[in-house]
């Protein structure tokens, strides 16, 4: 069995990837609001399957932050090409490799292969992709007047 249904867990007083703006704004109103929808949906992810142990949940919710994450990628690519962002094609092989490792982890949790463990690391790190990555972009936003 995946995970023991006789196990119960409280309901958490605070989202296991909580939003902060100082944490991870990148100041592009826009692009904040997407990522903190996109953190919502991580959280969202790891408690389907660290708290509420529900598998299905956990792959619907997987399943539909890849596509969330897909539409925001294809928004920021499209921006980052209108400002001739110097560092755009590095930016968007990572994005790729994102969307490769959240598809291939969603196929391991459809297989009963991965562990809710790896998931959550996965999550964590796709979440210092926002607050590295991301911020690389700001200032030639801001000068193309993006806030």
């Amino acid at each position: 069995m995946w995970f023991s249904k006789q196990i119960s867990a409280p309901e958490p007083k605070q989202p296991f990837f909580a939003w902060s703006s100082e944490e991870h704004s990148v100041g592009i109103r826009v692009f904040d609001q997407e990522h903190q929808r996109l953190v919502a949906l991580m959280s969202q992810v790891h408690i389907a399957l660290m708290e509420k142990h529900d598998r299905t949940l956990a792959l619907e919710r997987l399943e539909f932050l890849i596509a969330q994450a897909r539409s925001h990628f294809d928004h920021e690519e499209g921006v980052m090409g209108n400002i001739e962002f110097a560092e755009r094609d590095a930016h968007m092989a990572e994005h790729t490799a994102l969307i490769e490792q959240a598809n291939a982890l969603l196929q391991k949790v459809q297989n009963g292969s991965l562990s809710a463990l790896a998931i959550s690391a996965f999550l964590k790190d796709w979440l210092s992709h926002m607050q590295i990555l991301d911020r690389k972009y700001v200032a030639t936003m801001r000068r193309h007047g993006l806030r």
